[in-house]
C-alpha cells in the first residue's frame, strides 16, 4: 500500500533538519510509502536457551498471529496448517524515496537501519493510507535483510511492530488492518538501538541455523553461521545485530559471547491518538488568522463544505457583505468508531468522542469612494434708484461643487469557535452534549463529573457546530474643497454559524446479547471444540473479535471476520488567502505540516481457527493441525463498500457469521483427562468473558460390528447387519454410517432403536465407518467418538473357485483408489495363503514319496 513519488525526496535526517511545522515553507510536499509487518520464520533448526523459558506459556498467549498459510501434504492429501507468525515489528516510519532508474522506470528505495545509528524515517503514517496505490515488490529497492519477506495478502498490524524499514516495505506491496477499534496502534518513527547485555530475564533468544533452504534472511553472526534472534515483552522476535556466537560446554547450548557489542534493533513509538491530535492541530492551528484558511480537498473538491456569512451593510447604497469566508467544521474521526455502511459504528461506553478541526477567512469589504458634486444656490442682487424709490432685483443661480463619498472598513478582531458537538437523535431524552477537551477533542463525558455519557442502541447524528465571529469598524463620510465635510464611524459584531454532520450507529461496548458456548470434547490426540454462538454476530450489534481456547497448553485462536482498514479522506489542502490559492499535497510523515486526514472503514473476511504460533510454543503448543467437520450458518453479509486501492479480496464475496463451528484439533499428545479454558473480547476493547461458557467433557467410545453375515456364492449380495454400541454393549440409535464396498461405491445407512443396519453389498471387502457425533446433544449426553470396521471375505468358494473373482477384485481396488490398509490386509492375506498351499502341496509330496 504504497504510492510513488512524483519527485526525489530528502531520505532521513537530523533533527535540525526535521522543520518546524509552523515555520516550514508551505510550498514543501512531502510523499513516499508507508509501512508494514515482518514475518518470522522457524522452520529452520534452532535451539532456545533457558533464559524466560518458564514464562513462556503466558506470553504465547499474548502473541497474535498477523498471517496464515495452508500446505498440503501431497501424500495423504490433507491440509497441515501452518501458522508462520508474521510479526509486526520495531517501527512504522521509514521513508521510501522514488528514484528514477533508466529503462526501469519509478524504483521505490526504502533505506535499511544501520547497526547503531539512529535515524528518523519519512512516510510513517502510509500504514494509515491503505487506498493508495501498491507497488510491485520488483519495483522496490532495498539493501537490508528480510528481502523475502513480502506478504501474500492484507496483514493485521499490531500494537507492536519490528524494523521500520521492513513495516514500509510490507505496507507498500500490501495493505494493513487492524481487528481491535482502539486508538492505540503503534507507530514508530525513529530506530533505537539497544544492546542485548540489557535484555531482561523473561526475554527468550533463539539460534537459527544459517544454511541453504532459509527462507529467514535476518542479519547473521559475525561468523555467518548463525541467525540470532530476542523476544521483545510482546512476545515478538527481534533480530540481533553484530552477535558473536559460541558453544556453552557446560550448558550445553549456544549463546551470545560479546553482549555489550551485539545490538537489538526497536524503535521509538507514536501512535494513532498522536496522529489525529497532530491532524486536527495542524488544520485548525491557523482558525484564529484572519487572513488563510487551510481547506482539506479531496479529488478536487472540499472535505468538509466551506460557507460564507456574517453578513454587515455597507454605506452609500451598496450591496451587504459576508465579513466570513470559507468558514468549515469538521469531523475527521470518532475514537473507537469505524465507518461501516454509510454511518460511523462505535461502542456505547466507556469514554467516546471525536477529534473536530475547523478554520476561517474574515475579509472586510473593500475600501469605498464615488465622486459627485454638491449643489450650492447663488444669489446675486442688484439695486438701482427710481423716482426717489430704491429697488433691490436678485436673481438666483444654481453653483455645482466637486465632492467625494468615502467609506472605510477594517477588521478589528474575528474569532473562531466550537460552541458545541452535539450525539443526538429525535426522541432522547438524556444529555447529548459533549464536553470539550483541548482545542480540537470532544469526549462523551458530563462536565464537570466526568462521568461517560450513556446512549442506548440506536441511529444517532453526531454534529459540530462552528460559530465565527468578526468585528468590524465602519467609517464614512464626505470629503470637499467647497461642499460641506463629515465623518461618522461605528464598530460592530457580525456572527456567521455553520455545521457539519455525521450518522453515528450506537451499540453496547460488551455485547450483552451475545452469548458464546465452547464445548471441549476431550480425546487421545484427537479432541474436538464446538463453538456456538447466540445473537446477531453483525457489528452493528453484538459482534465478537476474537475467542481463544486453552487445552492444556494447546491454543486455538477462534478470530471474526471484522478487518478495519485506516484510509486517507482527503489528498491536499488548498490554501485560500486574499489574493488567491495555493494547493498542497497531503503528506504521511511524523510532523508533517498538512496531514492526511484518515479514518477506519470495515471489510468483512471469514471466521479462522487456528493455531498461533505454533513454531515459537514447542514446550507448550503441540504440533497439531485443526480440520472443520461442520458449520451452521446464522447470516452472510455483503462486503462492506470500501475506496478504491484497498485490495482485500475476501471483502468481494458475502462471509459467513455462524451459528455453531465444530472443528477437530489434532495434536500429537495422547493426554486425556484435559481441561479448556477461553477468553473472548469484542472489536471495541470490551471483554466478553461474562458471555462465555466453557465446558469440556470426554470422548465416549463406539464399537462397530457386523454381524449375521450372510455371503452370496456368486460374489453380489452378501448381507449383514452392522451394530453399533457403546463400551457398555448399548445400542446406540439414529446414527449414521458410511458403508463402501469393493468397487468404490458408498452409501449411508441409519442404526434402528438397537443400533442395528442392515446392508447388502458385492466383491470382497466392506467398509463401514462411523464418524462420531457432529454436534452436542447436551451437558448430560455422552458425545460419541467414531469407530471403523474393514471386511475381507474368508477362504472359499466365492474367493478362489475362480481366479476372475481375485482379479476382479484386484482391478476394482485399483481403480477406485481404495486405501492403503485393504491392499496390506488383501497381501497379508495372500502371503498367508501361497504359505498355507506350499505346506499342503508339500505334505502331500512326501506321502505320495
Amino acid at each position: 500500500m504504497s504510492s510513488q513519488a512524483d519527485s526525489p525526496q530528502k531520505g532521513a535526517g537530523t533533527d535540525s533538519q526535521r522543520a518546524d511545522p509552523e515555520t516550514e515553507d508551505e510550498s514543501k510536499t512531502e510523499t513516499g510509502t508507508g509501512t508494514g509487518v515482518h514475518q518470522d520464520d522457524t522452520t529452520l533448526g534452532g535451539r532456545v536457551t533457558s533464559a524466560g523459558r518458564a514464562f513462556r506459556t503466558g506470553l504465547s498467549e499474548r502473541r497474535l498471529s498477523l498471517s496464515r498459510l495452508k500446505r498440503t501434504d501431497g501424500r495423504y492429501g490433507q491440509h497441515i496448517h501452518a501458522c508462520i507468525t508474521m510479526a509486526l515489528v520495531g517501527s512504522l516510519l521509514l521513508a521510501s524515496v522514488s528514484v528514477a532508474a533508466a529503462g526501469l522506470g519509478a524504483i521505490t528505495a526504502i533505506p535499511s537501519p544501520d547497526p547503531g545509528v539512529e535515524k528518523f524515517y519519512d512516510d510513517t503514517y502510509r500504514i494509515l493510507a491503505n487506498n493508495d496505490d501498491d507497488v510491485d515488490p520488483s519495483d522496490i529497492s532495498y539493501d537490508g535483510y528480510f528481502e523475502n519477506d513480502y506478504p501474500y495478502g492484507p496483514v493485521e498490524l499490531q500494537a507492536k511492530s519490528q524494523s521500520p524499514s521492513q513495516t514500509l516495505r510490507y505496507v507498500a506491496t500490501q495493505d494493513l488492518y487492524i481487528r481491535d477499534l482502539s486508538d492505540f496502534q503503534a507507530v514508530p518513527y525513529r530506530d533505537r538501538w539497544t544492546h542485548y547485555a540489557d535484555i531482561t530475564s523473561y526475554q527468550e533468544t533463539q539460534f537459527l541455523l544459517v544454511h541453504g533452504n532459509n527462507t529467514y534472511d535476518g542479519p547473521t553472526s559475525t561468523d555467518g553461521k548463525w541467525f540470532v534472534r530476542v523476544t521483545s515483552q510482546y512476545g515478538e522476535w527481534q533480530p540481533v545485530y553484530n552477535a558473536e556466537v559460541r558453544w556453552d560446554r557446560n550448558a550445553e547450548e549456544l549463546y551470545v559471547a560479546n553482549p555489550e557489542e551485539a545490538l537489538i534493533h526497536t524503535a521509538y513509538y507514536s501512535n494513532t491518538i498522536d496522529r489525529n491530535l497532530h491532524a486536527a492541530g495542524q488544520y485548525s492551528r491557523y482558525a484564529q488568522d484572519s487572513d488563510r484558511v487551510a481547506i482539506p480537498t479531496v479529488n478536487g473538491r472540499e472535505l468538509y463544505p466551506t460557507s460564507d456569512g456574517a453578513s454587515m451593510s455597507r454605506q452609500w447604497g451598496q450591496s451587504n457583505f459576508d465579513t466570513v469566508r470559507d468558514a468549515w467544521v469538521g469531523i475527521n474521526h470518532v475514537f473507537g468508531g469505524v465507518w461501516y455502511r454509510d454511518s460511523y459504528v462505535v461502542g456505547g461506553t466507556p469514554m467516546r468522542g471525536a477529534y473536530v478541526p475547523f478554520d476561517h477567512r474574515a475579509i472586510t469589504p473593500p475600501d469605498y469612494s464615488y465622486d459627485d458634486q454638491c449643489k450650492i444656490k447663488h444669489i446675486h442682487r442688484r439695486t438701482h434708484t427710481h423716482d426717489n424709490s430704491t429697488h433691490t432685483h436678485k436673481s438666483t443661480h444654481w453653483h455645482y461643487y466637486d465632492r467625494t463619498k468615502w467609506a472605510e472598513y477594517e477588521l478589528i478582531n474575528s474569532s473562531a469557535e466550537v460552541t458545541s458537538v452535539q450525539l443526538d437523535r429525535p426522541g432522547f431524552s438524556g444529555e447529548s452534549d459533549w464536553a470539550k477537551f483541548g482545542d480540537t477533542t470532544w469526549i462523551a463525558i458530563e462536565d464537570p463529573s466526568s462521568m461517560s455519557l450513556e446512549y442506548p442502541r440506536g441511529e444517532y447524528t453526531l454534529t459540530a457546530t462552528l460559530r465565527v465571529t468578526s468585528e468590524v469598524e465602519s467609517r464614512w463620510g464626505i470629503t470637499s474643497s467647497r461642499c460641506n465635510e463629515w465623518s461618522k464611524s461605528s464598530t460592530s459584531t457580525y456572527t456567521h454559524t455553520t455545521q457539519y454532520s455525521v450518522p453515528v450507529t450506537i451499540t453496547d461496548f460488551d455485547s450483552p446479547n451475545l452469548n458464546i458456548s465452547v464445548v471441549h470434547i476431550d480425546g487421545e490426540g484427537d479432541d474436538r471444540l464446538l463453538i456456538t454462538w447466540m445473537g446477531d454476530q453483525d457489528l452493528p450489534h453484538d459482534p465478537w473479535r476474537q475467542i481463544q481456547v486453552d487445552v492444556n497448553g494447546k491454543v486455538v485462536n477462534i478470530d471474526s471476520p471484522w478487518r478495519f482498514y485506516g484510509v486517507s479522506r482527503n489528498d491536499a489542502v488548498e490554501v485560500r488567502t486574499a489574493s488567491g490559492s495555493n494547493t498542497h499535497d497531503v503528506t504521511h510523515t511524523q510532523g508533517d505540516r498538512w496531514p492526511a486526514i484518515y479514518h477506519y472503514q470495515t471489510s468483512v473476511a471469514n471466521v479462522t481457527m487456528e493455531f498461533p504460533r505454533q513454531q515459537d510454543s514447542v514446550e507448550t503448543q503441540r504440533w497439531g493441525y485443526l480440520r472443520t467437520v461442520d458449520t451452521q450458518v446464522a447470516a452472510r453479509p455483503g462486503g462492506a463498500p470500501l475506496p478504491a486501492g484497498v485490495s482485500d479480496t475476501d471483502n468481494d464475496a458475502p462471509t459467513e457469521l455462524y451459528t455453531q463451528y465444530v472443528v477437530t484439533l489434532n495434536s500429537n499428545d495422547l493426554e486425556t483427562g484435559e481441561t479448556a479454558t477461553a477468553t473472548a473480547d469484542n472489536p471495541f476493547g470490551g471483554s466478553l468473558d461474562d458471555q462465555l461458557n466453557v465446558s469440556t467433557k470426554p470422548y465416549s467410545p463406539t464399537v462397530l460390528r457386523l454381524m449375521e453375515i450372510d455371503r452370496s456364492p456368486t460374489g453380489e449380495g452378501h448381507e449383514g447387519t452392522l451394530i453399533l454400541t457403546d463400551t457398555n454393549s448399548n445400542f446406540l440409535d439414529n446414527k449414521t454410517i458410511t458403508v463402501t464396498q469393493a468397487d468404490g461405491t458408498n452409501w449411508t445407512v441409519t442404526t434402528d432403536s438397537e443400533g442395528r443396519a442392515s446392508v447388502t453389498w458385492d466383491g470382497m471387502t466392506l467398509r463401514a465407518r462411523y464418524d462420531g457425533d457432529v454436534w452436542d446433544t447436551g451437558p448430560d449426553n455422552p458425545y460419541y467418538k467414531g469407530d471403523s470396521i474393514l471386511y475381507l471375505l474368508p477362504p472359499g468358494d466365492v474367493a478362489f473357485v475362480a481366479a476372475g473373482t481375485v482379479g476382479e477384485y484386484i482391478s476394482g481396488a485399483i481403480n477406485n483408489t481404495l486405501i492403503f490398509v485393504e491392499w496390506l490386509a488383501l497381501g497379508i492375506f495372500a502371503f498367508w495363503y501361497v504359505r498355507m498351499r506350499r505346506r499342503t502341496t508339500k505334505r502331500g509330496g512326501g506321502k505320495k514319496a
